[in-house]
């Protein structure tokens, strides 16, 4: 009890300055919970500080509030997304200044629950105000998922990914429980060490505590034995990652027919193997010509290939009139009187079938196009990047690609996930209830080497995995590539910056996880939760009398 209570003591503020301090100390431990830091397990007690800190700052202004809040914030994404500006020596300086701009920005949108949670604590005089925090969170984090704008990257749940009897529960809800669970926690931890609690509330949170990482336990162990036990008798599909490790900032300024070639130089290397597909990054055929950009002419591909099925992302040209309006539309220089748009696409070329493409639905915001320019034609070409092709046009139609064997036999249904479309849970796990017995993740994360970027991106993988039970082979163009069971663990793995090709039997499931049949129900229940303890506090009215249980007189 004495350390507990030199604990408290310590973690008590008594002055602006020392509540500060606490939410450095939170964006620190918050932040080296993420992926790729394998410290999962201090997220569990990462937020008790801003907790001691926000009952101090509740009766302080605003301004000071936001502030310290901003601090928080702004460590914990700069710990986990520090990245994102790439700071290469090559690296276009748009893409600098964004990652600097989401550095400065992004912190004022991930203290919004947590302003809320201050309103709320300040006119509901009760420890039960305190588990509002949870259902504000996930409501957040979901909303923070939806619209051109958005980046739900940094969910607390995803710091549970290597916690393999832990995130389990992903397969409930979604990352959100865990993200709610995560907080749930912390909150009743930090209600132990509150010197107002007294001995039988704080065993009564104790055993609650225990319980529900029993349930958790329970539930994962059970969770993977159900598993296990449909690998033994489920079909498997053979797949090939193509791992080229082509310079990023080289790709489009020319040699791209060398770039496509390289491919298939490491495809004779592993001339005895013989897939059922390959797979290849995103945009790994940049643009070649009108006919296999424009017109789907794979049948060079099929031919160099001798037929065996190609997965692979390609840079898709659509070619109109000039007179016919269309948003995004550029003039097209080798053709007189038409003018194209561009998808960032994916291809299923297979031998005596139809070409099937799957068209990027979720584009990294200022990165491959400005928000909401698809609908607001002013905003197109507004700000353009000078690598690659900006302003690419969201694709529309969501399903599975049909792969068969040479016989024309289904052999899997393949759900094509390109890039950051991995970040969105209810995205991805539409294809499970679309049918899809497999998951594809192409990308091209080489912009990022040398960081953990390419890690974390792997990791949310692995969370879409859980959330669906379906195995992935996930192929980036330097990595990392690799193969992720539905539990989530790793299969194999490919070394990053390397030319590899990685082989593997990937297990085709077909059953329905519960988050896969009701997706985000927990952030419906959780928005209007939110919205009903917000509306429950204004009607409150005036906020409470300030509260002075931390007082530096008050005894522990």
């Amino acid at each position: 009890m004495t350390f507990i209570s030199s604990l408290c003591t310590r973690l008590i503020p008594h002055s602006y300055i020392h509540a500060l301090i606490l939410m450095l100390i939170t964006g620190c431990l918050i932040g080296i919970s993420f992926p790729p830091y394998h410290f999962g397990f201090i997220a569990f007690i990462g937020f008790i500080p801003l907790l001691f800190s926000i009952d101090y700052l509740q009766n302080l202004s605003k301004k000071k509030q936001i502030f310290s809040l901003y601090v928080c914030f702004f460590v914990y994404h700069g710990i986990t997304n520090w990245w994102v500006g790439s700071w290469q020596a090559q690296s276009d300086p748009f893409l600098i200044i964004a990652g600097i701009a989401l550095w400065l920005g992004h912190p004022f949108f991930l203290m919004i629950p947590f302003l809320a949670f201050i309103y709320i604590k300040k006119r509901i005089a009760s420890m039960y105000a305190s588990f509002s925090l949870p259902f504000l969170i996930v409501a957040y984090e979901w909303l923070h998922s939806l619209t051109d704008l958005s980046y739900p990257w940094l969910s607390f749940g995803y710091t549970q990914i290597y916690h393999s009897y832990i995130v389990q529960i992903a397969d409930i809800a979604g990352v959100w429980i865990l993200s709610a669970f995560v907080m749930t926690i912390n909150i009743l931890l930090f209600h132990i060490l509150n010197v107002t609690n007294t001995k039988s509330n704080k065993r009564i949170i104790s055993l609650s505590i225990i319980a529900l990482f029993l349930i958790v336990f329970g539930y994962s162990y059970h969770v993977k034995q159900v598993l296990q036990e449909q690998s033994i008798s489920a079909p498997k599909v053979s797949v090939s990652l193509v791992q080229p490790n082509i310079n990023p900032w080289k790709k489009w300024s020319g040699g791209v027919f060398s770039q496509v070639e390289k491919h298939f130089q490491l495809i004779e290397i592993d001339a005895q193997s013989k897939p059922d597909v390959y797979v290849w990054s995103e945009t790994a055929i940049p643009f070649l010509d009108v006919e296999t950009n424009a017109k789907h002419n794979f049948s060079y591909f099929m031919n160099r290939n001798k037929n065996i099925p190609i997965l692979s992302g390609f840079a898709e040209f659509v070619l109109i009139p000039d007179y016919q309006k269309e948003s995004l539309a550029k003039p097209y220089p080798l053709l007189p009187g038409y003018k194209y748009y561009a998808h960032n696409a994916a291809a299923l070329i297979q031998p005596n079938d139809s070409v099937h493409i799957h068209r990027k639905m979720k584009l990294t915001p200022f990165g491959e196009g400005f928000p909401f320019s698809q609908d607001i034609e002013l905003l197109a070409g507004f700000l353009e990047w000078g690598v690659g092709i900006s302003g690419w046009k969201k694709g529309k139609i969501q399903s599975p690609l049909v792969l068969r064997n040479p016989e024309g036999r289904i052999i899997s249904n393949i759900g094509t996930v390109i890039c950051i479309e991995s970040i969105y849970p209810e995205f991805v796990r539409k294809y499970a209830k679309q049918g899809a017995s497999m998951l594809v993740v192409i990308t091209n994360d080489a912009w990022f080497d040398n960081s953990p970027g390419p890690m974390q991106h792997f990791a949310i993988s692995q969370m879409r995995a859980i959330e669906s039970h379906r195995c992935i082979a996930r192929c980036g163009n330097t990595g990392i590539s690799g193969f992720i069971h539905a539990d989530g663990s790793i299969q194999d793995i490919a070394k990053p910056q390397s030319e590899q090709i990685l082989k593997a039997d990937i297990l085709q499931l077909y059953d329905l996880t519960i988050y896969c049949l009701y997706g985000d129900f927990l952030p419906y229940i959780s928005s209007v939760c939110s919205l009903f303890l917000l509306f429950y506090a204004g009607y409150k009215g005036k906020a409470l009398k300030p509260q002075h249980i931390y007082s530096s007189k008050e005894s522990i």
